[in-house]
């Protein structure tokens, strides 16, 4: 099996179409920075999923579930599921909104915070190593980059996590076995 350290990437105009398309790199790139950290906020007994909920709290108490689950990417139906178990170990708390009582606002407990804060620190010196080979004009044009990015598909709607999520999976055409060829 190739590795990804032995995938030569090249970024000239004729390179494969993978080596320069944005969104593989992206990705590619988010998955190798992030696997590492996500070790060791498993070797703390939090799941990634937990780790992500709780560090959005952490600087933005009382979100609602649907802004906290654009910050998680992840379903709103199974972000509920995530609060539900949080709650219940004491690590975050709801609350009815005062202006609309139909809505819920999320917040870490102290608990909660005790638990996120030493993998906050963790995060920061693991982004700090990860950008080491970047001048701090490129990591911040990097983020604005990004930012920008992320502010143009949410206004104008181009990313929803629901849609995904009801959006009919594409599936393979069926083979037809030879008898005696697998079941």
């Amino acid at each position: 099996m190739t590795s990804l350290r032995q995938i030569k990437l090249t970024e000239d105009d004729a390179s494969p179409f993978v080596d320069g398309y944005l969104l593989y790199l992206l990705a590619a790139t988010s998955h190798a920075l992030s696997s590492k950290f996500h070790l060791q906020v498993k070797a703390q007994g939090v799941k990634v999923q937990n780790w992500r909920v709780l560090a959005c709290l952490i600087d933005r108490p009382g979100l609602m579930l649907t802004e906290l689950a654009q910050f998680v990417l992840l379903e709103q139906s199974h972000l509920t599921k995530i609060i539900d178990q949080l709650q219940a170990d004491g690590l975050v708390e709801k609350h009815l909104d005062t202006a609309d009582r139909r809505k819920i606002q999320i917040y870490i407990t102290d608990r909660g915070r005790e638990l996120v804060e030493p993998l906050i620190a963790a995060a920061k010196t693991h982004e700090q190593q990860a950008t080491a080979i970047l001048s701090r004009d490129e990591e911040k044009s990097l983020k604005t980059i990004l930012h920008k990015l992320i502010r143009e598909q949410r206004e104008t709607g181009n990313h929803s996590l629901e849609e995904e999520a009801t959006r009919p999976a594409l599936t393979a055409p069926s083979v037809k076995r030879k008898p005696g060829h697998g079941s």
